[in-house]
């Protein structure tokens, strides 16, 4: 690239080559108050629950909700949010189902292993359990009675991850590991979806070879793929071509990104001082927002880059994570949602927490849910409600004044899955 040439976020260009992280001089810390709360001390209200054996990840649409459930999906209609109904829950082809996404009719099923599975009234159970691994696409014009379309075909290890939007699907190939990759799809005929490229870190980046090196989640947005890379960072590439992604940006490697497979590199995996386990930007683009999931040493807390510049992206806050289990692992941070001016987080054991990002360098806190017995996977905003799945045990709806206090009456998890490699 012209070293010469400014590179800012709305500029269509493309380019290739390693824009290295910037260093992290005057960057805020959020503002966790001492009592784990708000400013004001307030909490979230439970304005309504709903069970959902198995609930991992969840999206909503209008007055839908999907949620994957471990071995498929299941579909709650919450048009009046008092009382949310689980309309039904689904069989999807094969097994570790913990990501769906929607996007108008098709919602994205994706599987990590292969199981039989009869895929349609009168067809016998699929022989090849290989054929039950990737990302299944669903017609959910009836939100109460999806239709099963095809298969996206993945292997040998599956997708943990997508991301869909219009026409197009955002496979996340995690593992192996020395195979990850992007794989962009075109699901304009989602009976026959179709690939229309791959990215591949090492090709890019020799230098960063490393199992440690792979992409975990995607978002896509304005014609920019987020990619939450782990030791390697987010990195951001210009997908309006689909078919010829280029990458624009990075931020955020770890110290020892580039060190390959020196020594033990699974010691570094869920280390701190972190990784890019989940990306979101700020509907506007100019910021983005990257959660680490980290175990060993601190857990895991939220960075915020600010990317006006692709040219040199700048750290200018983190939200750390907070002890509340006496150094246990499943404080850490997982899924989040940002809107313009407040950003909706999952803390695993440690709870959901609001923070206003009106100032995205200084987060501050203004809500959270912390109930005993309760683990969470995501929280996403929808309707003037928080809606988090409680890991295990179903969905609660959150509302800053309306509800009462306290845990959901399901059972839910009281600690997080059993965690394969960057989970």
């Amino acid at each position: 690239m012209d070293d010469n040439r400014q590179f800012t976020r709305r500029t269509a260009l493309k380019t290739t080559g390693l824009l290295a992280a910037v260093g992290l001089s005057g960057v805020a810390a959020g503002s966790p108050a001492g009592n784990g709360r708000g400013k004001s001390g307030d909490t979230l209200r439970r304005f309504s629950e709903v069970a959902v054996s198995g609930a991992q990840e969840v999206v909503t649409q209008k007055t839908w909700a999907y949620v994957a459930t471990g071995d498929g999906f299941a579909v709650v209609d919450w048009r009046n949010p008092n009382r949310p109904e689980r309309v039904g829950t689904f069989h999807a082809p094969g097994t570790g189902i913990a990501d769906v996404k929607v996007d108008g009719d098709l919602l994205a099923v994706s599987s990590q292993g292969g199981s039989e599975h009869d895929h349609g009234p009168g067809e016998d159970p699929d022989p090849d359990p290989d054929a039950d691994i990737g990302t299944h696409l669903y017609d959910v014009s009836d939100p109460a009675d999806p239709e099963y379309l095809s298969t996206f075909q993945v292997l040998p290890a599956g997708v943990h991850n997508a991301h869909l939007v219009d026409d197009t699907l955002y496979v996340a190939k995690e593992a192996p590991f020395d195979e990850s990759a992007l794989i962009i799809v075109d699901v304009s005929d989602p009976t026959d979806p179709t690939e229309l490229s791959r990215w591949v870190l090492e090709d890019v980046h020799p230098e960063l070879d490393s199992v440690t090196n792979f992409i975990h989640d995607v978002y896509v947005q304005d014609d920019y793929a987020y990619l939450a890379y782990w030791d390697a960072g987010t990195r951001v590439l210009d997908v309006s071509d689909p078919a010829e992604p280029v990458e624009v940006t990075s931020f955020g490697e770890t110290e020892d990104a580039d060190k390959g497979d020196e020594g033990n590199p699974w010691d570094r995996v869920y280390s701190s001082p972190g990784n890019a386990h989940y990306v979101q930007p700020s509907p506007d683009g100019d910021h983005v927002y990257v959660g680490a999931e980290t175990y060993a040493g601190e857990s895991g807390g939220i960075r915020v880059f600010d990317v006006t510049d692709f040219d040199n992206p700048q750290q200018v806050a983190e939200i750390e994570a907070e002890d509340r289990n006496n150094g246990i692992f499943a404080d850490t941070s997982h899924n989040f949602d940002v809107t313009s001016n407040r950003l909706y987080t999952a803390w695993y054991n440690a709870g959901t927490r609001v923070y206003d990002i009106t100032d995205p360098a200084n987060p501050e806190q203004t809500y959270e849910y912390d109930p005993d017995g309760s683990s969470f996977w995501t929280a996403v905003r929808a309707r003037g409600f928080v809606v988090v799945s409680d890991i295990g045990g179903g969905l609660v709806f959150l509302h800053e004044d309306r509800g009462k206090p306290g845990a959901p009456a399901f059972d839910g998890a009281d600690s997080v899955p059993n965690h394969k490699q960057g989970q």
